[in-house]
């Protein structure tokens, strides 16, 4: 193999080339041409082959994690923008601009993990306190008639703010009997949830309903399990049980069962977009007298 000057015309041509010839984005001729030098010139075939480490390497660091399209397409600009002299200069100099780069790019990935850690906690705290009501009212407390109590008792109990969410939920469960609801509280905490109670599919399965206090449940595809409608579900799977939950403009709504948890969400997409409805639809200064001013952090604390 011949070795070409390195400062020559026909090598810095090539060497424009690179890149594109690495990403496959070069016309067959060009393309030909390139193959040619390279074989009869070792420096450029060296600085190929170091181009090439630098690529594994990034995609290496980023196997897990997308850095964010705005951040993908500076550095793609910048590095377009001082192609020639990037990576025509010295070794050195090529190293510390790839290493510069992946240095970023773990730097953001780790944001990205933390982020993602903690809207999945976020999810499952959340979720964690429908699955601690249900355990608590239904399961362990039983706090339910082996037949079910007639709909207008029901209504009474839920009381004209929430009296009307009891046709939802018959409606939204077929299979399923209503066999109580009411407004339910947790010894020791001043806090209060709607709560229905219903049996079907050999299984109890609740309903739950407690005010959001101005917490928010984490956008994005990596944290949502799935929507329906506009309303973006939630699942997990806490104590033995399954759990999906949704969020109305002032609630946290929770189904939560020991079916599966694909019927579980699938439960939770039919009632979940006519709860949200008739929930911001009701009056909001009634569901603070019924339901208490109780921030969200106080009320987990206690009830957990």
């Amino acid at each position: 193999m011949n070795v070409l000057n390195f400062n020559s015309e026909q090598c810095a041509r090539i060497r424009r080339h690179l890149d594109a010839y690495l990403s496959n984005e070069l016309l067959v001729e060009t393309t030909s041409d390139v193959l040619r030098h390279l074989e009869s010139c070792e420096a450029c075939s060296r600085e190929l082959e170091a181009r090439t480490r630098v690529r594994e390497a990034l995609r290496r660091a980023a196997v897990t994690q997308i850095p964010p399209e705005e951040l993908r397409q500076a550095i793609q600009r910048q590095i377009r923008k001082r192609q020639p002299e990037f990576w025509g200069g010295s070794p050195q100099l090529t190293w510390a601009a790839a290493l510069v780069v992946v240095v970023v790019l773990v730097g953001v990935m780790a944001q990205q993990w933390i982020r993602l850690r903690q809207g999945r906690r976020m999810v499952a705290s959340v979720l964690a306190l429908g699955v601690s009501d249900h355990l608590q009212c239904a399961i362990k407390g039983h706090n339910y008639p082996d037949i079910a109590n007639p709909p207008e008792q029901l209504r009474q109990k839920l009381g004209p703010q929430y009296a009307g969410l009891l046709e939802v939920v018959q409606q939204k469960l077929p299979g399923f009997e209503v066999l109580e609801a009411h407004i339910c509280s947790v010894q020791g905490s001043p806090r209060k949830y709607v709560h229905f109670i219903t049996r079907g599919r050999g299984t109890i399965l609740s309903v739950i309903l407690t005010r959001r206090e101005g917490e928010q449940l984490p956008n994005g595809k990596r944290f949502v399990s799935g929507n329906s409608g506009s309303v973006n579900l939630y699942e997990a799977h806490l104590d033995g049980m399954n759990a999906a939950g949704f969020e109305s403009k002032g609630y946290f709504g929770f189904v939560v069962s020991d079916l599966s948890q694909a019927m579980t969400v699938q439960i939770a997409s039919e009632l979940a977009p006519p709860l949200k409805v008739a929930l911001d639809a009701g009056s909001e200064s009634q569901a603070r007298v019924d339901l208490g001013e109780v921030p969200f952090a106080a009320r987990w604390h206690r009830h957990s």
